[in-house]
């Protein structure tokens, strides 16, 4: 995709359509680049009421004898801006416009957080919206293209925050298309090949480990789960710059490519979107895409992957067995459900191993997430509450968003096993469910500043919206290029 920036709407290429922001109390003459014929179309629908300046709507102007068409998209009150509020109406035009079949869309800024976050924030709306989850349909179909993008500003930063919102945003396509993609054609040897061609491509260093030498390894926990499926787990690390750089951070992703619960069997409904339950493993692997065509100075960036199924087989683990971590600590398993936890235990074990100081996980680990935050937010935790804190902010910054919330020491003690160090859940009576899953995760990643990111509410997007499509949606490549790139500035002020 092509994005540039001009400065004015004339310098617009004519076969492009413009897309415009309106603010509750604006008028027409807020837009002078309208024709005549268009201003007074927009000024008609404003007497019947503010429906064309609420937010998230569209209203189309046809384009007449002027040179092109208008979409006015509603953006509420102008006090209420924020970067996510500008994404997201960037991506409401630009789906609404691909679904119609323009291919160029010229944004025009009309807010006050004009610069660096609107470029951002526009061009990553632009591909989100863009964006066609119907990988699999054989029908005669068109499906929506973006060819080009233009920006219409005269601010600082602009051009900056284009590059950043387009590398983030073809990244996050890139981690939409491995979670949409169908478990049987996605399979952990499958998602590891996956990563070892994005970092060919893009000049990462990349590992797998294969079952023999995770079993070397001593990551009985990964092999626990993995022992139900006929499919091997894998164990992927990707690197970008030098393990002696000034400053290191991690990124850990659980990477469950089908998770049917084990012989703590889901319902038939709630296996529906388990071949979303390595959305964590996606944003890791897209994210590190990120990194590298970012460059950012100072910082060396690890990836790692935990990926395998949760199958019911004949070697599944069960209930009241035990397993035992690549640290050492012993894990009584009382529900295979909770899976994911003892995946990343062996690859937040693996990454305190190397040395890593810094790590963020994500992983679509509880529902009880989503009970707490539903679709709006991920749940952020770890130790100490300060990177968590820092981690918080990258991620507002960086187009996605979370919440921080405590690790108390209660929810550690609901994990206490009565034969084991620890019991893989803390059962309906400990509550607090994605917190004290939370507190399991810190045994394995202590020597570490380390932040979880439960992302189960916000990874699947399973209706889609008037902004996205239905399916993966890419959380968390925007925090790990946004937490990359903090990193960088520190180590550049050292």
């Amino acid at each position: 995709m092509n994005a540039s920036v001009v400065s004015k709407v004339s310098d617009v290429a004519d076969n492009a359509v413009v897309a415009t922001a309106l603010f509750e109390g604006e008028d027409s003459a807020s837009l002078p680049f309208l024709s005549p014929e268009q201003s007074a179309q927009l000024a008609a629908l404003l007497n019947l009421g503010p429906a064309v300046t609420r937010r998230g709507t569209t209203t189309l102007l046809p384009a007449g004898r002027s040179a092109r068409p208008v979409l006015v998209v509603g953006a509420g009150k102008r006090g209420d801006v924020t970067a996510l509020n500008l994404k997201r109406g960037a991506a409401v035009a630009s789906r609404y416009l691909t679904g119609l079949g323009f291919s160029h869309i010229a944004y025009v800024a009309r807010s006050q957080m004009d610069g660096e976050a609107w470029g951002q924030a526009s061009l990553e709306g632009a591909l989100e919206g863009a964006y066609d989850s119907a990988i699999k349909k054989t029908s005669d179909r068109t499906p929506r293209r973006l060819d080009t993008v233009t920006l219409v500003s005269t601010s600082d930063g602009v051009e900056s925050g284009v590059r950043v919102g387009q590398i983030v945003g073809e990244a996050r396509d890139i981690a939409r298309e491995l979670v949409n993609l169908p478990p049987n054609e996605l399979t952990p040897t499958v998602l590891a090949e996956r990563a070892q061609e994005l970092a060919s491509r893009h000049g990462l260093e990349c590992s797998v480990l294969d079952e023999n030498q995770i079993e070397h390894m001593g990551m009985g926990a990964l092999l626990g789960v993995a022992a139900g499926s006929k499919q091997p787990p894998r164990l992927i690390t990707l690197r970008y710059g030098s393990p002696d750089a000034r400053k290191r951070v991690a990124f850990a992703g659980k990477g469950l490519t089908f998770d049917s619960g084990g012989l703590s069997l889901k319902t038939g409904e709630g296996m529906e979107t388990m071949k979303s339950d390595m959305a964590g493993a996606a944003a890791v692997i897209a994210g590190m895409v990120a990194v590298a065509r970012l460059q950012p100075q100072g910082v060396c960036v690890t990836g790692y992957v935990g990926t395998t199924e949760n199958m019911p087989g004949g070697g599944a683990m069960r209930p009241g067995d035990v397993l035992t971590a690549m640290n050492g600590k012993t894990i009584e398993v009382l529900n295979t459900d909770a899976e994911g936890r003892l995946v990343l235990a062996d690859v937040l074990s693996y990454a305190v191993k190397q040395g890593e100081t810094h790590i963020v996980d994500f992983a679509t680990l509880t529902g009880a997430a989503v009970v707490a935050l539903g679709h709006a937010a991920a749940l952020a935790t770890g130790k100490p509450m300060s990177w968590v804190e820092d981690v918080v902010k990258a991620s507002d910054s960086g187009l996605d968003r979370a919440w921080a919330m405590p690790l108390y020491p209660e929810y550690r003690r609901a994990m206490d096993s009565t034969i084991a160090d620890l019991k893989n859940t803390g059962g309906r009576s400990a509550g607090a469910g994605a917190l004290t899953a939370a507190a399991f995760l810190s045994e394995f990643a202590e020597g570490a500043e380390w932040t979880h990111m439960d992302i189960a509410g916000m990874a699947f997007n399973r209706e889609g919206s008037s902004s996205s499509a239905p399916g993966g949606t890419g959380t968390g490549v925007g925090t790990i290029a946004a937490v990359t790139r903090s990193m960088a500035s520190s180590a550049a002020q050292e």
